[in-house]
């Protein structure tokens, strides 16, 4: 049975994520910081549940000692925070929390885990976004970090590709999750964003947590697939 890994598999694209490969016979396991929510997702999914904040370098290297003897078959990086304001209202914690958890995280979580990687010659997914490459007016850290992911895709697909560890991406647009709940608007507010992006998606509509985990078990299980990006995004980077 292959195994996979999904950061923030506790809600979202990454609970829809775990739920597929779940469905595929993978054997799963989630990770994230708040125990109750994390706990509550692996009962609800019949999953491996760990406690682990990825911005904090010694719990990750606690998370990876778990895969080592065994290895791992895929590790999906999706875990990330994400908060919208001018850029004048940013101070330096922001961009702290913003790189420590959206890109430092995953970075050294796919470092522990390349030997576990390479024992089973696996495979990497990053989510990222398409707002890396669109832009989004008071998105600018999160876009950042996001940016900075699809280049790390790109540079370690290469350098892995000779050891038979494949890395890729998968970039969401707008998608129905928890998230947009968080952003600190008014219902009211947030229907409103809502219904003017629908009006610029060319599918005319959000798109589901269940349909980005589609693409990313196509990308997982695409064996000649290396540092590629794909966009789930119903067609707003074609425009």
């Amino acid at each position: 049975m292959k195994s996979i890994l999904v950061t923030g598999g506790n809600s979202g694209i990454g609970y829809a994520i775990a739920a597929l490969s779940k469905e595929r016979g993978y054997r799963v396991t989630i990770c994230g910081r708040d125990a109750d929510r994390v706990t509550k997702a692996a009962g609800e999914l019949g999953v491996e549940a760990v406690i682990a904040d990825i911005s904090c370098p010694e719990q990750i290297e606690s998370l990876a000692l778990q895969f080592v003897d065994e290895g791992l078959d895929v590790l999906v990086n999706n875990a990330a925070i994400a908060r919208f304001k001018p850029i004048i209202e940013h101070s330096l914690e922001d961009y702290d929390e913003f790189f420590k958890v959206n890109i430092r995280g995953p970075l050294l979580l796919t470092q522990k885990l390349l030997p576990a990687l390479q024992k089973k010659k696996g495979c990497v997914t990053n989510i990222s976004s398409i707002i890396s490459n669109n832009g989004l007016p008071n998105a600018s850290l999160y876009a950042a970090s996001k940016g900075a992911m699809d280049g790390f895709t790109r540079s370690i697909a290469l350098e892995l590709a000779p050891h038979g560890v494949r890395v890729n991406c998968v970039a969401p647009g707008a998608i129905d999750t928890p998230l947009v709940n968080k952003l600190g608007l008014s219902p009211e507010q947030i229907s409103s964003i809502k219904a003017h992006q629908e009006t610029i998606i060319p599918l005319g509509r959000y798109g589901a947590a269940e349909e980005v985990a589609h693409v990313v078990l196509a990308q997982i299980e695409s064996s000649y697939v290396t540092g590629s990006l794909w966009a789930v995004d119903g067609g707003v980077d074609a425009t």
